[in-house]
């Protein structure tokens, strides 16, 4: 394992008890069996470090996801993912200014939805189709970050009525 996946996996398990501000980059190391000049020469800090692991837990699951059937089974995978990675996702998303991990979570989630819109058809330069989608994809994301805060305590069952209740028709013709 090279020592930015080693640091990586330290500060992911660290984030399961404590927020990142919390956290020293000592720990880190530490916990790493590494080196300050390791973590120096692999990061600029610990929200970069922090990032990165996020983007390897998509990376990881987000093939899986991609290849659903539909987009309620994409979705629901997604949620399992969350409720996998739970503490560690609400340390971080309490712990600091989170707007890189935000947009990296867009940029997946729209790149998810034009994939399967299509796939089904639709035409993504219709403009009405575009705003749909950017309206689902920043209303789902800013709901799903509320909800993991809060613990996941709605059910993902309902969680998946709540959002496809909640998808604009120009766009949930192609899911169903």
């Amino acid at each position: 394992m090279d020592p930015k996946e080693k640091l990586g996996k330290a500060l992911y398990h660290l984030l399961e008890k404590k927020h990142l501000r919390d956290i020293t980059v000592d720990e880190i190391v530490r916990d790493a069996g590494l080196k300050n000049e390791d973590f120096e020469r692999c990061c600029k800090n610990k929200r970069e470090l922090a990032h990165w692991v996020y983007l390897h837990i998509l990376a990881r699951h987000g093939r899986e996801i991609l290849k659903s059937r539909c987009w309620s089974e994409a979705l629901y995978k997604k949620f399992k993912l969350y409720e996998a990675n739970l503490k560690f996702l609400q340390n971080l998303y309490a712990s600091c200014d989170v707007e890189d991990i935000r947009k990296t979570n867009r940029r997946f989630v729209r790149d998810a939805y034009h994939l399967m819109l299509k796939k089904a058809g639709a035409d993504l330069k219709n403009p009405h189709i575009q705003f749909a989608t950017e309206m689902v994809i920043y209303g789902g994301e800013e709901m799903t970050m509320r909800w993991i805060q809060e613990g996941m305590q709605v059910p993902i069952e309902v969680m998946l009525v709540l959002f496809q209740e909640s998808i604009p028709l120009i766009i949930s013709q192609y899911f169903y």
